[in-house]
């Protein structure tokens, strides 16, 4: 960004949209030549330093904002491989100043418009010069503000472009709708208004030219550096991509081997708890559940024994005996005969 810089202070001056207002000398009622030569100045007259500036602007911004990516995707800052680094960014970052000066020169005309109005409406009232300046003052700042908040989705275009990989038309979409809500412009105004209100002024101080070639420079290279820094950074935020210079990778580390916060391993171990208090009364529930079945059929088994315990110890071996003489075969019919006879003559009580 020192090339730039060192060019932009010798070529033309920063915020002459705001600082136009010193070059009056403190006498606004001038022709409408005059004012137009005084809001566009000498370099938009020969076009060629504006034309300079942004080119060396532009390559600057773009090996900058490349550089920058490179760092929060890999977490290692480096210029190796310029060509590769303006390759990622360059054409996005040509698009986007481009936007901008087009637009620029379309806001300076209406300025130049409602400076002449300025001039017309005091002249007749017959304000004072000082007054007049004043009102003029005014005006650029008011327009400043409103030039700034256009631009600030502009600034954003080169980054969703080449990171998300987005057209142009998409780009402009996608800018809008990231920025909504965020505030950045809050965030954005107030540096670039204390560079603006420092250049008008060493404008109306009158300061030698030396003088106002080294604010002019120092301005410029905190203006190149402020806006390309702030857009990538801010872009990478409200973008929630994740940056490995500031923030360790965690997807590649498995997760036990991660050791979570103090706040995570409390709320771990209570959801642990209640999960092992609910499967113990799940448990509990189904283990009574099926324990119930049981105690009936052994109450049932137990009263089926107690009426065979109670039954006459002679009917045991009848029973026995009767399956016996059931079950098995005769094998012998003619001793079997003899034998029932014995034992029919015993139960008889006859004794031979």
């Amino acid at each position: 960004m020192l090339i730039p810089s060192v060019v932009a202070c010798f070529l033309s001056t920063p915020y002459w949209e705001v600082s136009f207002v010193a070059a009056y000398n403190y006498h606004p009622y001038v022709s409408v030549k005059e004012t137009f030569r005084i809001l566009f100045g000498d370099s938009w007259q020969y076009l060629w330093p504006v034309v300079l500036v942004s080119a060396l602007q532009i390559v600057s911004a773009s090996l900058l904002t490349s550089a920058m990516d490179r760092h929060f995707r890999t977490g290692k800052l480096s210029l190796a491989n310029p060509k590769q680094l303006l390759n990622n960014s360059i054409f996005p970052m040509f698009l986007a100043v481009l936007a901008m000066c087009v637009f620029s020169i379309v806001w300076r005309f209406v300025l130049f418009g409602l400076v002449l109005l300025a001039q017309t409406i005091c002249g007749a009232a017959g304000f004072a010069e000082g007054a007049t300046l004043a009102v003029i003052a005014v005006i650029s700042v008011a327009m400043f503000f409103v030039h700034v908040m256009v631009i600030t989705p502009m600034i954003f275009w080169p980054p969703i472009m080449f990171v998300y990989g987005y057209r142009f038309g998409d780009a402009a979409a996608a800018s809008f709708k990231l920025l909504s809500g965020k505030r950045v412009f809050r965030k954005l105004f107030p540096p670039l208004l204390i560079c603006a209100l420092i250049q008008l002024l060493v404008g109306f101080l009158q300061a030698p030219m030396w003088a106002m070639c080294i604010s002019s420079f120092f301005i410029a290279l905190f203006d190149n550096v402020f806006v390309t820094v702030f857009t990538i950074v801010v872009f990478y935020r409200i973008s929630d991509l994740d940056r490995r210079d500031v923030i360790k990778y965690e997807f590649s580390v498995p997760q036990s081997v991660v050791s979570p916060k103090p706040e995570k391993q409390e709320r771990i171990a209570s959801e642990a708890a209640e999960t092992t208090a609910a499967l113990s009364d799940e448990q509990a529930e189904t283990v009574k559940k099926q324990k119930r079945p049981k105690k009936d059929k052994q109450k049932t088994d137990g009263s089926s024994g107690s009426a065979d315990a109670n039954a006459p110890a002679a009917a045991k071996p009848t029973a026995k005996k009767s399956k016996k003489s059931v079950g098995k075969p005769r094998k012998n019919p003619k001793r079997e005969t003899v034998s029932d006879k014995a034992a029919d003559a015993e139960e008889g009580g006859d004794v031979v």
